[in-house]
């Protein structure tokens, strides 16, 4: 397991979980395979590793491949905004990032993304850890470069010059998470999945009855809403996995709002 604490090993991780996490949201198979390093206009996601690895990296994404997939996740025929493609890179890398701590090897290993920045990635990176092609069977196809220097050990380590950094990117804040930010990020939420609501009059609701019909004026095509206590934070579409309901997310507030509903 030990051989897995280093830049390669964790990088080849938060690809595999990148791709499993882009397969949770848009339904098709999706593979990682290695390619050549991406390069060029796209998207860079800093992650930083504290405990059992310590360092920082830059996850590169060609930008034509994260449209692609914002646009499918979305069903948006437009090119999404700047702000929606952030939004959404940071939660597919958040899921692969609590998804690679979770693997044997890993324990003791702490992953925060940082917030995904539009830019170039470096063609001749000072550090490098691997490259890989996401691949859809929607034919949506994504080149993803991870850079950076991580070591083994608890204990602060200084970045090689240029670690962590790509062409045309910001580097991650320099502030650190409150030391209780974990234990609030492992509390349950209820989540609540709203069909759609209407109004009665005191009248029809006290005549209701086995059999009674509500019409609640709305297509079966509409979407559904997802709710933390009274905020809504996304809207989706039923379907069915493995036999039970889900919803696939179609649209997203931002981290900021869907924060805000922890408030409630």
């Amino acid at each position: 397991m030990a051989t897995l604490l280093n830049a390669e090993g964790l990088a080849s991780a938060l690809a595999l979980e990148f791709g499993t996490a882009v397969e949770a949201a848009l339904g098709p198979p999706v593979t990682v395979s290695t390619a050549a390093p991406s390069a060029g206009p796209g998207w860079g996601t800093p992650i930083t590793a504290t405990g059992a690895l310590t360092g920082a990296l830059i996850a590169h994404l060609d930008g034509g491949g994260v449209s692609a997939i914002a646009r499918q996740m979305m069903g948006l025929e437009e090119e999404p905004d700047d702000p929606v493609v952030a939004d959404m890179l940071r939660s597919l890398w958040s899921q692969a990032a609590a998804a690679v701590t979770r693997r044997d090897g890993f324990e003791g290993v702490t992953l925060t993304p940082g917030t995904p920045v539009a830019g170039d990635a470096d063609s001749e990176p000072e550090s490098g850890a691997g490259a890989w092609v996401v691949r859809s069977s929607d034919a949506i196809v994504t080149r993803l470069s991870v850079t950076g220097v991580v070591v083994a050990g608890a204990a602060a380590a200084a970045p090689a010059p240029g670690a962590g950094t790509a062409r045309g990117l910001a580097t991650p804040g320099s502030g650190a998470s409150p030391g209780n930010l974990a234990a609030l990020l492992d509390i349950d939420l209820p989540l609540v999945v709203r069909f759609a609501r209407t109004e009665l009059s005191l009248r029809e609701l006290t005549a209701l009855g086995p059999g009674s019909m509500v019409d609640m004026g709305r297509s079966p095509d509409d979407p559904v809403q997802l709710l933390v206590g009274t905020q809504v934070i996304a809207e989706g579409e039923v379907v069915v996995v493995a036999g039970n309901y889900g919803v696939r997310i179609t649209s997203l507030v931002s981290q900021a709002e869907r924060l805000k509903a922890m408030e409630l």
